[in-house]
């Protein structure tokens, strides 16, 4: 592979580890690090030109030759300086941005948004990464990747089938799903499927499921023959990560408790979510964990925001006898030490981002995760214009070509996939599945600007 060139914002440890692993891939790498005693230690480890400053000023970004870049990875742990640095990167000249940002719900509610005005052409939360990877291991899932739409509402999913899953053991149209829901490809090794009624997966293949976010979870299951989880759940933390993984749990109907040590901060919580059971105290008081009978608990995660009260209480938890343990560490160079003490289930937000921008770069800078074939298909968001050739008709009439699915239309507050009768509306927001071969006729039907979710 031509060698690369790549400028780094933040040398923390999502920068540190892309910087290290591209470096030694042999590309040219430049890290920009505002801290003065930092940049001088990672200089010393890293084979990279390090330039101190401010990624979000003008001079910082020529310094460090943003102009030219292949990519620039704005990954700092300050979202406004990513986002700043980001937009004049790309004004300078960089090809691509990448930005890291904090806040989860942002990213899904305001994801175009962002990536418009900022010029990102990535945008990814660690917040998001690190709640979904927990509510899949409770759900005991096997999603391997997640992509949000239309503001949320809507969800695509690419799922790994085996060979109890109903998509595998019998034709596609004989599989009851929600009214709500398609399967929109089957992925077999590097083969992109988009599947008629007589076609069935096979074992190993992923599925990618489109369907609204209320019933995302219950297809999930139905072709995954998984089991509802049962049991209750209790979360050490009341952090903003600890708050929405309950709030997402309970979604899915577990009884949850969550500890909190901060007095002040349990009350807010207790007084905002009166469904949730919450303790003040410590997650590390054996006390306090054996009188709130933890161990009767079906899932135990540590989210507190300190690692060693993290990896305490999910040992203690786990000597209880709560079968499923999870617990967060921000310091992933650590994770191996504590799975050799025995506590398996250990994971860094840190090092999820780390493993989502380096998938971006492997699959050749594709954001969405059906164009890790690279580009076979793209998923596309169009608002329908009253001039637009499908606004006033069913999708019976239309006759879209296979390769064109229309996967879902979000019309107000409503979410429905369209059948051959429906008719889509002037301002209808419409999702496309389109297959590369295709996009010239999204672009008579749904005429727009062409750029990918």
């Amino acid at each position: 592979m031509e060698p690369k060139r790549y400028v780094v914002m933040g040398a923390g440890e999502v920068g540190f580890h892309l910087a290290r692993t591209l470096s030694q891939e042999g590309h040219h790498v430049t890290v920009i690090e505002r801290d003065a005693g930092h940049a001088e230690r990672i200089e010393d480890q890293l084979d990279a030109l390090v330039v101190v400053g401010n990624g979000s000023q003008v001079r910082v970004l020529e310094k460090a030759q943003a102009e030219d870049c292949d990519l620039f990875l704005a990954v700092s742990s300050n979202d406004e300086a990513n986002l700043a640095a980001s937009l004049l990167a790309k004004r300078l000249g960089a090809q691509r941005c990448v930005v890291r940002m904090g806040t989860g719900s942002e990213v899904v509610r305001r994801r175009k948004v962002y990536e418009d005005a900022f010029g990102a052409d990535l945008l990814l939360s660690t917040q998001l990464l690190t709640t979904s990877r927990i509510v899949n291991r409770y759900r005991g899932f096997d999603t391997t990747a997640v992509e949000y739409f239309a503001a949320g509402q809507v969800q695509l999913r690419k799922v790994a089938l085996d060979a109890a899953s109903a998509l595998v053991e019998q034709p596609l149209r004989d599989v009851s799903l929600p009214a709500d829901s398609l399967v929109v490809a089957f992925f077999r090794g590097d083969e992109l499927i988009i599947p008629s009624g007589d076609d069935r997966a096979e074992e190993g293949d992923e599925a990618l499921i489109l369907a609204g976010t209320d019933s995302i979870a219950q297809v999930e299951r139905m072709v995954t023959a998984k089991p509802a989880p049962m049991g209750s759940v209790v979360i050490a933390g009341g952090s903003r990560t600890g708050q929405l993984v309950a709030e997402s749990l309970a979604g899915l109907g577990a009884k949850i408790t969550l500890i909190e040590r901060d007095r002040r901060r349990a009350q807010v919580l207790a007084a905002d979510f009166p469904w949730l059971h919450v303790l003040h105290g410590e997650a590390t008081d054996l006390a306090l964990l054996k009188a709130e009978r933890v161990e009767s608990a079906h899932f135990f995660v540590a989210v507190t925001g300190n690692d060693e009260s993290n990896l305490m209480a999910s040992l203690l938890a786990q000597e209880l006898g709560v079968p499923n343990v999870l617990a967060l560490v921000d310091r992933a160079e650590t994770s191996h030490l504590w799975r050799r003490l025995g506590l398996m289930q250990v994971f860094s937000p840190r090092s999820l981002a780390y493993e989502r921008i380096h998938e971006y770069i492997d699959s050749g800078y594709s954001a969405n995760i059906v164009s890790l074939q690279r580009g076979a298909a793209q998923v596309i968001e169009r608002r329908l214009h009253p001039a637009s050739p499908a606004a006033g008709v069913t999708l019976a009439e239309m006759k879209p070509p296979r390769g064109v699915i229309v996967g879902a239309v979000v019309r107000g507050r409503k979410v429905f996939v369209p059948r051959g009768k429906d008719r889509l509306e002037a301002g209808d927001l419409v999702i496309l599945f389109v297959r590369e071969e295709e996009l010239p006729t999204v672009r008579l039907l749904f005429p727009g600007i062409d750029r990918p979710q």
